[in-house]
């Protein structure tokens, strides 16, 4: 038994080390799309990109022809462009090499209100005669807020170290990027008092039962009592048991990874659950009563590489950034960060933090000792492409810390249901099984199933979408989303990498039904 675990595991670690990559020389067709058949705008909002997407890199140069039409709207009066705009039409250039290109709107007066005004743009001509159109030909700008029709969107992860997760709301068809080093905790704005682990940087966080006083704590510590905990033998790879006595002890199990300690039947978890419920917190709910509320040792995650994987491969965990020592206060209305490094015995650092209604989560960085702005208000987004995602789960028979790439996650904090819809299955031998459902672009309005919408797992999307063994996109699939505001939205990937091969350069497509 224990030489087929050990082939086993063996074979896992190869498939997991492995890619591929599909190389041509033949060039597609150079075609030009735009990212979002509608934008929608703010009073407070003042410019507004419009991008125009390439089907590829541009080989030569040449300019595209984009005619514009206002409703309620006149060129000079209520709105300029860049590249000005002359009778209705703008040039663009585009020079080798360009990926895509952008107009910028400007607006000049708001509509009066309970009035609407908008801008439509539209490609055409280009001057070169190989170039063609693409699959959305014309983008609407409101000057107001309206629900958001359909769109191509490339994601912003930025490449194979995969360096930002990407906010993505569909009603408006905003993305927002950050840094995913940016942060390490974040801090549960509604009436329960929940902190949560930066998952896309594998951070993970483990109790000190019993133990209250933060600069008491240093790697000599001894634990309240020892914890026998389950972790891998880093030599056969086979499931082993370690004895835990100190905190030194228990540094050597708290980085993610495939050694990660702990023990779900007892409920020893360094990490969230991947699922994302508040009960699922590595750290307890957070008490009122100052005294129950105990010291965290914080593993601050793996590093952002920055050196670029070969294309098809990801470099997205580079050296771990160590530990710091954490307590957490809450009044009901505001937490209190008291934070020290490991070893430090003298002083310590303390924020107090506000709940802010207007977002779920609020993120602090423990390195930088302040709070971070990365959600966007708790109504103004849908998913999160968080291109990394960690949790202490199982892969096959093992327990251990998973990290995975290309993932996704929905806001199921902010009542944002999604579910799969699953086209067809091929099974070991190849054969194909179709199923009685819509194709991605006959699913219309009427074919919601509403009991199908998950509201309490935010991973169903995770990295299901594309086969990283075999490196391709998964056609088999795609998605029904019900936002907060009861939009329904149909969505599906339709870009693993970007065209040169490169990981973290996602698409997809989505329409409102």
């Amino acid at each position: 038994m224990k030489k087929l675990t050990f082939l086993y595991v063996t074979l896992f670690l190869a498939i997991l080390s492995s890619c591929s990559n599909d190389d041509s020389d033949d060039l597609i067709d150079f075609s030009v799309t735009f990212n979002t058949a509608t934008i929608s705008t703010t009073e407070t909002e003042t410019t507004t990109e419009i991008t125009l997407n390439f089907s590829r890199a541009a080989t030569e140069a040449g300019t595209i022809t984009v005619s514009y039409s206002g409703e309620n709207a006149t060129y000079g009066t209520d709105f300029s462009t860049a590249p000005a705009g002359n009778a209705g039409s703008i040039s663009i250039p585009v020079s080798v090499g360009d990926l895509n290109t952008s107009i910028t709107l400007t607006k000049i007066l708001d509509p009066v209100e309970g009035t609407t005004k908008s801008v439509t743009f539209a490609l055409d001509g280009f001057d070169n005669t190989d170039w063609m159109n693409g699959s959305l030909t014309s983008s609407t700008v409101s000057f107001s807020p309206i629900a958001a029709l359909n769109g191509i969107i490339d994601l912003e992860n930025g490449g194979s170290n995969m360096p930002n997760q990407v906010y993505f709301d569909f009603s408006s068809g905003v993305q927002t990027a950050v840094k995913r080093d940016t942060w390490e905790l974040a801090f549960y704005n509604g009436t329960e008092n929940r902190v949560y682990l930066n998952s896309s940087l594998l951070v993970s966080a483990a109790e000190l039962e019993g133990i209250t006083d933060l600069l008491s704590v240093t790697e000599t510590t001894d634990l309240s009592s020892p914890l026998e905990l389950n972790t891998l033998d880093p030599m056969t790879f086979q499931p082993t048991t370690v004895t835990v006595n100190t905190v030194s002890d228990l540094l050597q199990g708290l980085p993610v990874g495939y050694f990660q300690y702990g023990d779900i039947q007892e409920n020893i978890v360094f990490t969230d659950s991947g699922a994302g419920e508040l009960e699922g917190t590595a750290f307890a709910e957070v008490s009122t009563t100052a005294s129950e509320n105990n010291v965290y040792i914080i593993g601050l995650g793996n590093a952002i590489p920055t050196e670029a994987a070969e294309p098809g491969s990801i470099n997205t965990t580079g050296d771990h950034r160590g530990f710091m020592k954490v307590r957490i206060l809450s009044d009901g209305n505001s937490y209190t960060i008291q934070y020290a490094d490991l070893e430090e015995t003298t002083n310590f650092s303390e924020v107090t933090v506000s709940k802010n209604d207007s977002y779920i989560l609020s993120a602090f960085s423990l390195t930088e000792g302040q709070p971070v702005s990365v959600e966007p208000a708790k109504d103004s987004w849908d998913i999160n492409f968080s291109g990394v995602f960690s949790y202490y789960g199982s892969q096959g028979p093992l327990f251990a810390g998973l990290t995975y790439s290309d993932y996704a996650v929905h806001n199921t904090l902010g009542g944002v249901g999604l579910y799969q819809v699953t086209t067809y299955e091929r099974d070991s031998e190849g054969v194909v099984t179709e199923f009685d459902v819509p194709s991605y672009a006959n699913f219309a309005r009427g074919d919601v199933d509403e009991s199908s919408f998950i509201y309490d797992d935010r991973t169903v999307i995770g990295s299901g979408w594309r086969d990283a063994f075999g490196g391709t996109l998964r056609d088999d699939r795609y998605y029904v989303l019900k936002d907060a505001a009861n939009n329904y939205y149909k969505l599906m990937f339709t870009a693993y990498v970007s065209n040169e091969g490169v990981r973290g350069n996602a698409q997809f497509t989505y329409e409102r039904l």
